[in-house]
């Protein structure tokens, strides 16, 4: 498997500052792979993260904020984590979908981690993430992490794909400066929406 990285602006001058929330569309289990490679982050995962061969180990040894989707207690926790790891300058990285899709749209997102960029007051990132066929402009839909495909599938469906590319588009940083956490969450969708169809 070839993939090749496709970066919209040039990002060596968007990390001037370590400290930054980053929201992206989820796609793939890559998307964390792909972050990574633009800068190291903090990553937020669902807790089934945990139970995945080989993976939920690296996680946990790579401080990953896990969280239950479906207990109140554990995104308040998760909030609390995010923004502790803001407050001491590691650079946090999620997915407010909640889900991943094929990419041909973005979800709502969900506000409870905005809550965090609030609190700590720093800027938000948006991302937007696009995989496709080589140098095609048709979607990679193997490379989507869906359905019923569990992590050992999904990793052989990636692991044959032949080329790959990922385009990633970078959209300006949101200041959380007069916003609650659901405009921020709306302000963030519209700019990953946008640069998702301009890509």
């Amino acid at each position: 498997m070839g993939v090749r990285l496709n970066i919209a602006p040039s990002f060596t001058s968007i990390w001037s500052k370590e400290t930054r929330l980053i929201v992206a569309n989820h796609v793939s289990w890559i998307d964390v792979l792909v972050i990574q490679a633009l800068h190291p982050c903090v990553f937020i995962a669902k807790s089934e993260v945990r139970r995945w061969p080989l993976v939920g180990r690296m996680a946990k040894a790579c401080g990953v904020v896990f969280v239950d989707r479906n207990s109140s207690s554990a995104t308040r926790k998760m909030v609390d984590d995010v923004a502790s790891a803001l407050h001491h300058g590691y650079c946090v990285a999620g997915f407010p979908e909640g889900t991943s899709s094929e990419g041909h749209d973005v979800g709502l997102f969900h506000a409870n981690l905005f809550e965090a960029a609030i609190h700590r007051d720093v800027e938000v990132l948006p991302l937007a993430l696009r995989y496709t066929d080589g140098d095609k402009s048709n979607l990679c839909l193997k490379a989507a992490f869906v359905g019923d495909v569990g992590f050992i599938e999904s990793l052989h469906q990636v692991l044959e794909i032949p080329r790959m590319t990922v385009y990633v588009k970078i959209g300006k940083t949101l200041s959380p400066h007069g916003h609650s956490r659901r405009t921020l969450a709306h302000l963030s969708h519209r700019s990953v929406l946008n640069q998702l169809q301009a890509l």
